[in-house]
């Protein structure tokens, strides 16, 4: 077995500033660092001729060893996709609220755009979750999660 821990999930962004406030301000992620990547290695790594990137790093309190890294492609300038939810290669990541009700009117005031009203599972191992599908500002998929609903 090759796998120790998870350590980030990345997620492409097109515009670095608007994803922060998004993450950070509405979301409550905490900024951990900034790098800007440039260079030979960074380009072939990605498998491209010539790449410049910034990347910030973001944490959530509660669970400090996982990150979210924000990808912002500056050279070549990214693409954007039209992968959906439940394509092939497309992914999301969920975070764990005390209250779901609350977040989902909290973010849906601020303009945050849902794929539906929270719902609720009973699942046999894990008890009641309520769950729900939102998107970024690039139309990436995220979902929020509260245990024992």
């Amino acid at each position: 077995m090759f796998a120790v821990k998870f350590d980030h999930v990345a997620v492409t962004v097109s515009d670095m500033e608007r994803s922060l406030a998004f993450y950070c301000d509405l979301l409550g992620l905490v900024r951990a660092s900034d790098h800007d990547l440039t260079g030979e290695t960074i380009s072939k790594m990605a498998g491209k001729e010539r790449v410049e990137m910034k990347v910030v790093r973001l944490l959530c309190p509660e669970t400090p060893g996982i990150h979210i890294d924000l990808q912002e492609y500056l050279e070549p300038p990214g693409k954007q996709s039209d992968s959906k939810l439940g394509d092939i290669a497309n992914s999301h990541f969920c975070i764990e609220v005390n209250d779901i009700g609350k977040a989902y009117n909290a973010l849906q005031a601020k303009g945050v755009e849902f794929v539906s009203a929270p719902v609720e599972f009973d699942l046999e191992h894990e008890g009641k979750i309520g769950c729900v599908f939102f998107l970024d500002p690039d139309g990436y998929v995220l979902e929020l999660t509260e245990y024992s609903a």
